[in-house]
């Protein structure tokens, strides 16, 4: 589905960006563009230290695009125009989840400039393509024209560096004109040190028209003469030479020159991108002949449908069945899509095409994309963790490897680091599949024999999980482990013990750990909690043992359920950092703590109970927590202060591990009783007219040490006065996990009667009015209403909501909801951006600012697709596809509202198998009719499930199609 923008530039401005997948043996480029000029805001290799056209953040790239990007100059007729520069009702955009184009046409003119971008694929140097139809709608004439780009960087420049002295790193620019490309570099390095390197590796801009070599003009002054604001091209419009260019000591631009006829159209063929050296170039060159792009253009589109070729909907609503699509292939940029290659433990995935999500819009952030074949990038351990929660529907060799990824990633105290690096390989050395095939290229093989080379390197090496503390310990991680292993068991229900009891994983070990309470209060004007991480340099990154998945969770539930508030409510941020919402960094000075990590400690253990009653089995654990097992029998574990010595006393045994088999007898009563503990404080909460999400604390009484520090005296707290603070949407979000559908019914109403919902937009916020709170709460105060993460629609967290109604059974309230909440169904003028793709968050009716209602701000990359595709699977295939009784059984119970049916048929799938429901009013986990299995010409017809025969046929890929009839 194509998104068509008629004169985008007078609409409210927004960011974007190209995917960046190049595929498998292909690599990446980064690109940024907005409705503004001629799109392009910011493109480059890696990171922002590998900008091409300079970084901006988006306020200030909306000005600089039509200063520095990219424009087309044409004399034609005696008449001068600048393409694109002012916006009219003659322009219009079209984005599709490939590439993006814009259109202009002059009927003064009689030209019609139609300019289109993508990142190139499956090519050895990373580079932008732009590819320029310069169609003529008179006779044939005489015309002149420059086009491309007004500020190309050389590589080697770092963002900070460039910021900060621009004017003096010119003194190092240069840039080689060869026959149909230029190559921008450094002389040399920049850094001010005794050590001078070469640089070999630069910035190219290769340009043909017409399959033709053309003038490079890369002399900025040539072009604007003494306008260095890069708005009239003097020299262009007065009659330039293009001889004589200077090429140093000034930022060049990379333009190509024409001067000729113009009979029916010229095609402008443009690449700017990347390379290490210059050899890697002349072979590019010469494949632009007039039709390559357009072949690459095909080939794009294909490799980018490749990508989410796992994902298949025919609904009544084509803009749904798109968003889906669009939201698959934003998930997979974050979290990765997966790749089977064979080691010397068996059979793993590696992800490919993942990115940390950075834009100009989260200038925050620091972005990459490894810039080499089978391309892997950097995350957090949320985002990442979450964008990968429903692989299993779309991967069918995935298996368990996600839950062991992860699972591996938590530590003994519970906690795990934030920054994840993807994975590498260990055979003699350390390696990734980028930079053996890189290396192995360069050696002088071809592609194929490098890449039959790493197959069999491969075979011989052991897969190494790469991650780093980061900067803090958040207290929600760990609530997406169990989303990971309920999607696993949906699919692979009879593959349960085996997952728990014979999957084994390491123990991540930060250099980071909790300090005690006695090490992290301090006492000014007030008690507060601050500095509460301790740094451990000498600290192995992983321990030296192994341990089933069922011990990690069991570890996991006990260092999680110590750590409740003294009111047994939520539980508490004592690291630094709160949970999901990161504005609320001030929580955990003021002892806040989490109910919503309450909620999923609570689902957590309800799990864990039950497979210990169903697994009557013996596991080895951590022997220190075997030894806090038995002493949590002996204790009250509803008090907080004996929780609080046993936590303690735990973590201080955790720098010398050994394993110890289970005292079952032990453990079973202690889960029973965490388990009525937790239980009873949901219980509590849901006596609360809308379910919480956070509490506070101030402390009541302490015990001085008399230890002085700049932050006050140090105390013992020893007890607490507890306070809710006002409703956020992410308790009952969490709580529709645990509710019955009658509690559930109860609390969605008066969450929709409460200032949660926007009665102007009928859509959710983040929270009610927090205009009563202090600076305390953290950023999210001082934040203005209705922005980020302040009283917001934040999509992920509107969209974990709308997933919590599917999950409670309010069907025909969700139906309802996504009407107004899903984006694809939203106005697109008011929502300022492609209804095809998610925001980060939509400003609410409470902004300041009414020109910002409804508008979705921080581009694509967020939770949101997750949760999306939470919703996609149940919607299509129900609750539990496959269950185990008395054999492995596919059920189909979807639940789908009558309006999603056309012609009586919703069409889906399930990895190579088609689904084709028939009904002509809604089905809401209804029994079939009837069932027909056609695999190829024979037809099979079967009652209200499919046998084991036929479910493990469908779950191992065979392409079989289905009706189910209702």
């Amino acid at each position: 589905m194509k998104i068509e923008i008629k004169n985008y530039q007078t609409k409210k401005p927004f960011t974007s960006f190209l995917p960046g997948i190049a595929g498998q043996f292909g690599k990446p480029l980064w690109t940024f563009y907005t409705n503004r000029g001629q799109l392009m805001m910011s493109f480059g290799y890696q990171d922002k230290n590998g900008a091409i056209l300079e970084f901006y953040p988006a306020n200030l790239a909306y000005m600089y695009e039509k200063i520095n990007g990219f424009k087309t100059f044409v004399k034609l007729d005696n008449n001068y125009y600048s393409f694109f520069k002012e916006p009219n009702d003659f322009q219009t955009l079209f984005i599709e989840k490939d590439k993006v184009t814009i259109e202009e046409v002059n009927e003064t003119l009689k030209l019609k400039v139609r300019i289109t971008y993508l990142t190139l694929p499956n090519e050895d140097v990373a580079a932008l393509a732009r590819y320029v139809e310069i169609e003529n709608l008179g006779e044939k004439r005489e015309i002149e024209l420059l086009d491309g780009l007004t500020q190309m960087l050389p590589s080697g420049i770092d963002y900070g560096g460039y910021k900060a002295v621009s004017n003096l790193l010119q003194s190092w620019m240069d840039v080689d004109l060869e026959s149909g490309y230029g190559f921008y570099k450094l002389r040399g390095s920049t850094d001010d040190t005794s050590i001078i390197s070469e640089i070999v590796d630069g910035n190219f801009f290769i340009t043909k028209i017409n399959g033709q070599k053309t003038p490079i003009i890369c002399d900025i002054k040539k072009v604007f003469t003494y306008d260095t604001s890069f708005q009239t091209p003097h020299g262009f419009m007065e009659g330039m030479s293009i001889h004589d260019q200077v090429t140093i000591n000034q930022v060049p631009c990379a333009y190509t020159y024409y001067q000729g006829e113009i009979e029916d159209k010229l095609t402008i063929e443009s690449l700017f991108g990347y390379t290490q050296n210059k050899q890697h170039i002349q072979a590019v060159v010469d494949k632009l002949d007039g039709n390559y792009l357009k072949q690459k253009i095909a080939e794009n589109k294909q490799l980018i449908d490749e990508t989410i070729q796992e994902i298949h909907s025919k609904t009544a609503y084509e803009k749904l069945d798109a968003y889906f699509k669009q939201s698959l292939l934003d998930n997979v940029l974050r979290g990765g899509k997966p790749y089977l290659f064979e080691i010397k433990d068996g059979f793993v995935n590696y992800h490919l095409f993942s990115r940390k999500h950075g834009d100009p819009e989260r200038d925050y952030n620091f972005f990459s994309l490894d810039p080499t074949y089978f391309s892997q990038g950097n995350g957090n351990f949320r985002d990442v963790l979450q964008n990968r929660r429903n692989d299993n529907f779309f991967y069918k060799d995935l298996k368990a490897f996600n839950i062991k990824h992860f699972v591996s990633l938590i530590q003994a105290d519970g906690y795990n680091p934030l920054s994840i690096e993807g994975v590498s390989f260990k055979d003699d050395n350390v390696y990734t599949p980028g930079v053996f095939m890189e290396k192995a290229t360069q050696e002088g093989l071809s592609l194929e024999e490098a890449y039959d080379l790493l197959l069999e390197k491969l075979k011989h090496s052991t897969l190494q999980i790469e991650a780093n503390f980061g900067e803090g310990f958040w207290q929600d991680h760990f609530t997406y482990i169990y989303d990971l292993i309920e999607n696993y068991l949906r699919i692979y229900p009879d593959e349960e013990e085996t997952l728990l009891f014979e999957t084994f994983v390491k123990f991540f070990n930060s250099p980071v750990s909790v300090k005690p309470r006695i090490e992290k209060t301090y006492k000014d004007k007030t008690i507060r909690q601050h500095n509460a991480l301790t740094y451990n340099a000498d600290t192995k990154k992983w321990l030296d043992v192994e341990v089933s998945i069922l011990s990690k969770l069991i570890t996991l539930i006990i260092n999680k359920f110590l750590l409740l508030d003294s009111d047994n409510l939520g539980i508490m941020y004592e690291a630094n950092k709160p949970g999901w919402n990161d504005a609320l960094n001030g929580l955990p000075g003021i002892f806040g703590s989490g109910i919503g990590e309450m909620m999923e400690l609570l689902r957590l253990t309800q799990y864990v109970h039950k497979v210990i009653q169903s697994y009557p089995q013996s596991f080895q654990v951590l022997t220190p927590l075997n030894e806090l097992i038995i002493q949590m029998q002996q204790q009250n574990l509803s008090d907080f202060n004996d929780r609080m010595t046993l936590i303690e006393a735990y973590r201080s045994k955790l720098d010398k591990i050994t394993l110890t088999t289970v005292d079952l007898t032990a453990l079973k009563p202690v889960l029973s009783t965490m388990l009525a503990i937790l239980t009873k404080s949901f219980e509590t909460i849901k006596q609360e007219p809308i379910i919480p999400t956070y509490r506070y604390y101030e402390v009541t009484d302490y015990q001085p040490t008399g230890n002085m520090t700049d932050l006050g005296e140090l105390v013992m707290p020893l007890t607490y006065q507890g306070t809710y603070i006002k409703p956020f949407l992410e308790g009952p979000a969490r709580s529709m996990k645990l509710l019955n559908q009658k509690d559930a019914l109860k609390q969605y109403k008066a969450v929709k009667a409460s200032e949660l919902y926007d009665e102007k937009l009928n859509v959710y916020k983040t929270s009610v009015n927090l205009d009563s709170y202090s600076h305390d709460l953290g950023r999210i105060r001082m934040f203005t209403k209705g922005w980020l993460e302040r009283e917001s629609n934040f999509l992920h967290m509107t969209y974990k909501y709308l997933f919590g109604l599917l999950k409670a059974g309010l069907y025909d309230a969700f139906y309802e909801e996504i009407k107004t909440n899903f984006v694809c169904f939203m106005d697109e003028q008011v929502y300022g951006r492609s209804i095809l793709e998610n925001s980060s968050f939509i400003a609410t009716s409470n902004n300041p600012d009414p020109k910002n209602h409804g508008r979705g701000f921080v581009s694509r990359l967020s939770g949101s697709t997750a949760e999306l595709l939470s919703m996609y699977t149940y919607m299509f295939l129900g609750r539990n596809p496959f269950i185990y009784e008395d054999g492995l059984k596919m059920v189909f119970k979807p639940i789908l509202h009558k309006d999603l049916f056309k012609d009586g048929r919703v069409e889906t799938k399930l990895y190579e198998t088609t689904i084709i429901y028939h009904s002509n009013e809604s089905v809401y986990e209804k029994t079939p009719q009837y069932i027909e299995v056609i695999d190829g010409d024979k037809t099979h017809r079967f009652e209200t499930v499919l046998d084991e025969f036929w479910s493990m046929r469908i779950r191992q890929g065979d392409a079989l199609k289905i009706n189910v009839y209702y």
